[in-house]
């Protein structure tokens, strides 16, 4: 357990990252912000970790956004404004370079700052009780290009204009119909089961290739830059070179499931 607000643990291979403020329906408050960034660079420093699952406590909600009640505090006067918005590009940062691959598992609200973590994960499973929203044109907030960009390249312009312009809910059913979502499973136990089997699935693989898939695939898809070839390139010879690329290759001569050992 990282706090009461934030809980980190690790079994075969899954770290599950649990966003803990259930009495405001997992809204982020600023301690939360604070304790994130050193909680995901544990997740990328432990090889134990090959698989994060990210999550919200209780069955209400994955992330319903800012807790705004803070704000005046916190987040008012322009150095605040500036320091609140530092930390969460931090955390923003540090959970979409993760090179693990990275799992939402939403039952309830994800709205605001939950859906952004939602969109930087590489899968997004939820329930037909989820509820998606852009809530900042009713709150009197921006929505930054960055954080727009992120929903515009999962669902394109129009699906955006609707959320963003209009901040209205967007249903689990109507989230796998625009592809917000990868998979809709239908009750919440479905959905603990599947996503469980997805993260043993991807705990299963070899993380080097994971790794480099993935930061290959970001690199493809960068908005502020070319893609870094070069580092695609080093991703890859370094897979050839490693362990797990001989582990492989017996294990498929041996018709045996392979044990990669990420190196």
């Amino acid at each position: 357990m990282a706090s009461q607000s934030l809980q980190l643990s690790t079994s075969d291979g899954v770290s599950t990252l649990t966003l803990n403020n259930s009495a405001k329906h997992n809204a982020m408050n600023f301690a939360m912000w604070q304790a994130l960034p050193d909680l995901l660079q544990r997740v990328a420093a432990d090889h134990a970790s090959r698989v994060l699952v990210l999550t919200g406590a209780g069955e209400r909600a994955f992330c319903s956004g800012n807790d705004v009640s803070e704000f005046d505090k916190v987040r008012s006067t322009p150095a605040q404004i500036e320091h609140y918005n530092g930390l969460q590009r931090t955390v923003c940062e540090r959970l979409s370079k993760l090179s693990k691959p990275t799992i939402a598992m939403v039952d309830g609200y994800c709205l605001g700052a939950g859906l952004e973590f939602a969109l930087l994960c590489d899968f997004r499973y939820c329930t037909p009780a989820s509820r998606f929203a852009v809530p900042a044109v009713k709150l009197g907030l921006p929505y930054r290009y960055e954080d727009i960009v992120k929903l515009l390249d999962v669902i394109g312009p129009a699906p955006t204009r609707e959320m963003v312009l209009r901040g209205r809910q967007v249903a689990g059913e109507r989230a796998a119909e625009i592809g917000l979502v990868h998979h809709l499973a239908p009750s919440r136990e479905a959905l603990i089961r599947e996503v469980g089997e997805l993260a043993a699935e991807l705990a299963a693989a070899a993380p080097l290739s994971l790794a480099a898939a993935k930061i290959t695939i970001n690199e493809a898809l960068r908005r502020d830059a070319e893609p870094d070839l070069a580092l695609c390139q080093k991703l890859a010879d370094e897979v050839y070179a490693s362990h797990d690329f001989i582990e492989g290759r017996a294990a498929f001569t041996a018709k045996r499931k392979p044990r990669f050992e990420g190196r």
